[in-house]
């Protein structure tokens, strides 16, 4: 079916832009028979309808009596690959993808607290941004979105070489394979009560909808059930992804996963450093004028 094989290729780490261009060039029109652009191929991945869910005012309230094309999960795997940060930046199908970009690095920037007797580290996310030259790199943004220090920039090649060389190892040590293989098995048994925490959700939201509709509970009731039950569901598909990641881990030995990591589309690059990489704090650099990686500005917390 072809929006299952749109989905696969999409999570696969296909650009939105590639699909597109394959779709128009087999001739394959949307519903409304119209050309597939790179709007309406994301409002189709996005609707809810795919995973055979009802909404109520753009919002989940229950299952909907069609068939579902996708299961929940996927549905929740595809969402979170859609409105990663970098997708929301300005002109993001017009920039070259970033390893580590959607969460992975923060600004270790010191910064003195409220007393003025001490420090904190900035903490906000970097993003992505080339230099005037075209080269990658992870800046952080003193204005929007995230009104950080606008003191930290950091070269992308050699700092993903490097998170590459490190997450690589770290999986390939037995202490650590041998911590995921069990997760694993308690991913493979958590997962069906992880979709039914998911439903009992969507039944809270629906009985909320009707409430309202009845008038029994009024728009701020429903609204803080509603805000409530979207956080419980970010939660539980983060479980879901991260059980997904699990399962999907490829080869065990160190050979095996550099080879691995050649070939490897982005996005499966990013769900293997999320299995055991939490972020990365970059702090100043430490000289000026440096040409190489500067180590020393990196704290890695692992998983």
């Amino acid at each position: 079916m072809v929006i299952r094989d749109v989905v696969k290729r999409v999570l696969d780490g296909d650009s939105m832009r590639s699909v597109v261009a394959d779709l128009r060039a087999r001739g394959v029109m949307t519903s409304a028979g119209r050309p597939w652009t790179q709007q309406s191929l994301s409002r189709l991945l996005r609707n809810p309808r795919l995973a055979g869910l009802r909404t109520y005012h753009g919002e989940v309230v229950g299952d909907a009596p069609w068939p579902a094309i996708i299961d929940r999960a996927t549905h929740g795997r595809l969402l979170e690959l859609l409105d990663a940060p970098e997708r929301k930046q300005p002109h993001a199908t017009n920039q070259r993808k970033y390893l580590l970009s959607g969460g992975f690095l923060v600004c270790g920037y010191p910064l003195p607290d409220e007393s003025g007797t001490g420090t904190h580290i900035d903490g906000k996310p970097l993003y992505t941004q080339p230099s005037n030259s075209g080269k990658r790199g992870y800046v952080c943004r003193a204005g929007s979105p995230s009104y950080g220090c606008g003191r930290i920039r950091i070269a992308a090649e050699s700092l993903e070489e490097e998170v590459a060389a490190r997450a690589l190892a770290r999986l390939a040590s037995p202490k650590v394979r041998a911590r995921l293989e069990r997760a694993i098995g308690s991913a493979k048994d958590g997962g069906a009560t992880m979709e039914r925490v998911l439903q009992a959700i969507e039944d809270r939201l629906a009985e909320a909808g009707q409430a309202y509709a009845r008038r029994e509970i009024s728009l701020v009731t429903l609204t803080a059930i509603e805000a409530e039950a979207k956080r419980e569901q970010k939660q539980v598909r983060e479980r879901l992804a991260q059980a997904a990641r699990l399962q999907a881990l490829p080869a065990t030995t160190p050979e095996g996963l550099a080879e691995w990591w050649v070939d490897a589309p982005l996005e499966r690059r990013r769900e293997l450093l999320a299995l055991v990489l939490d972020r990365i704090i970059v702090k100043p650099a430490t000289r000026a004028g440096l040409v190489h990686l500067d180590v020393d500005r990196l704290e890695f917390v692992w998983k």
